[in-house]
């Protein structure tokens, strides 16, 4: 695959272990990787143009609630890293899917297997 034709999973969040991990998926995956420690502005998001945004947590998901009306237009599909008993608040703060502890391989590859679906399917 052509590394411009390649579409680029956006990780949001500071945890380099996670980083780490999620990155060896992406790579796996054959996506291109992005990281950022917090969304500043939907501008950033456009210039990447990602599949799919992954937060690292729900307080990095908070972060960015002063933009996610925005987020939400721009259809990319917006995951959660969470415990299973943080779905509903992930899902409360815009999450479209989240990506339950612990994170495996074939987790990953599910929820960006969602993230491809039309949003609201």
């Amino acid at each position: 695959m052509n590394l411009k034709t390649r579409r680029t999973i956006l990780l949001v969040g500071n945890d380099e272990t996670l980083n780490y991990l999620l990155g060896r998926f992406v790579e796996e995956s054959k996506y291109a990787l992005a990281v950022v420690p917090v969304i500043t502005s939907v501008q950033e998001i456009t210039n990447i143009n990602p599949k799919a945004i992954i937060f690292l947590s729900t307080e990095h998901l908070e972060v960015a609630q002063t933009l996610m009306t925005e987020l939400t237009s721009i259809e990319t599909s917006i995951i959660v890293c969470a415990a299973l008993a943080d779905e509903a608040r992930a899902r409360e703060l815009g999450a479209d899917r989240c990506l339950f502890h612990p994170i495996t391989y074939d987790g990953f590859q599910n929820a960006l297997e969602v993230a491809s679906a039309p949003k609201g399917t």
